[in-house]
């Protein structure tokens, strides 16, 4: 048993039209699937800022023990940035040093921790180019960790958003990009530091949660962000908008257009009966197939979803409760499948020679009650 269901046919869905960018670059994808959904000169090589770090973070999460301590060298200290605030000999957790990176865009927590990392800065520089080869980020090359202008820094909107969909499956990642302060006890200091993301997105909705942002002389103002409602998520990419405002502005209006593409669908929820089956032997006897889990689908406005319910043997006892008899599938229209099995809700024994008499005996009896 089959059905499908089209977006269409769902009631109070209006899909926002496609906004006007302005910004030189910019890409829009589906988190879940990577679909693209609005492109810009999506694949422009450019400078592409601090948002260099979303490559050194995942690096660091997927090489280091978050508890692990970094001592800040001299070398890392004196990368130029706007305001420094770690100091030689100065030692943080790389939890700490991340939040740093992430939150207060460090140049500084970037060389500490690709140091604590690869041994420098060099090697470290040789790992981000070959994790970039292994997500297929054809058009991106690194130079530093942290992405300050250099001759070779470069990435394109569409690298940066798939490299920000591969970051975002990390939970860690994901908590710290969606974090608006952090207060931190830098060593020596006699007041804790206070640090404010400088995402402004974040305090513009309260679905934002992520991601980077970036503004150099060459790249100016960049961000990469992510948005989630009703469990659709959606990554933007902005690069090159040479005034901040508007890429705030665009990167949300990215955002909020890609939201409204989306609609999260739950068609069958765990323990829903989708199925009976009759008990051989037990008078009125049946048994319930339920899913074991909830499926659900995200829906795009021009796709729809089908449900096949199959079941796979016929009912034999005895049956155990949970005992597997099939499966619902839901698969969209761009590809994606969710499956569910199909288990019984209840147990039944095996029927004796007596239960047998007994149900035959019952049936005849309803038998004769109704024609005589």
């Amino acid at each position: 048993m089959s059905f499908t269901l089209a977006a269409h046919d769902l009631p109070d869905w209006r899909p926002l039209p496609a906004p006007t960018i302005t910004s030189p670059a910019a890409v829009l994808i589906s988190a879940s699937t990577g679909k693209v959904l609005f492109e810009r000169n999506a694949q422009t090589r450019r400078p592409m800022a601090s948002t260099t770090k979303i490559m050194t973070a995942v690096l660091v999460l997927e090489n280091l023990d978050l508890s692990a301590q970094v001592m800040v060298s001299a070398k890392a200290a004196a990368t130029p940035e706007p305001s420094a605030l770690l100091r030689t000999g100065d030692i943080l957790t790389v939890e700490q040093l991340l939040y740093l990176l992430l939150l207060r865009s460090s140049n500084a927590a970037a060389a500490a921790l690709a140091e604590a990392c690869a041994g420098d800065v060099e090697a470290f520089v040789e790992q981000m180019n070959a994790k970039a080869r292994e997500l297929g980020l054809v058009d991106t090359h690194f130079v530093n960790p942290h992405g300050l202008d250099a001759a070779g820094h470069y990435s394109t909107a569409l690298d940066m958003a798939r490299l920000a969909r591969y970051a975002m499956a990390n939970q860690t990642f994901r908590r710290i990009v969606a974090t608006k302060q952090y207060t931190i006890q830098l060593p020596g200091r006699s007041k804790p530091t206070v640090i404010t993301s400088t995402n402004k997105l974040l305090a513009m909705a309260d679905w934002v949660d992520g991601i980077k942002t970036g503004l150099t002389p060459k790249a100016e103002q960049c961000l990469v962000g992510s948005g989630t409602k009703d469990g659709v998520s959606v990554i933007s990419v902005v690069l090159g908008q040479p005034v901040p405002e508007v890429c705030w502005q665009e990167s949300r209006a990215l955002l909020e257009y890609g939201l409204s593409l989306y609609r999260r669908l739950t068609l069958v929820s765990q323990g829903a009966v989708v199925a009976e089956a009759e008990v051989p032997y037990v008078l009125d006897g049946r048994v319930e197939l339920v899913a074991d889990k909830t499926v659900g689908v995200e829906l795009y406005k021009d796709d729809s979803v089908t449900c096949l319910v199959e079941v796979d043997r016929p009912l034999s006892l005895p049956v155990e409760a949970g005992e597997v008899f099939g499966r619902v599938t839901l698969t969209s229209g761009e590809g994606t499948t969710q499956t569910a099995s199909l288990v019984a809700a209840q147990s039944f024994g095996r029927v004796t020679l007596g239960a047998k008499l007994v149900y035959y005996w019952s049936r005849l009896g309803r038998w004769l009650a109704k024609h005589f």
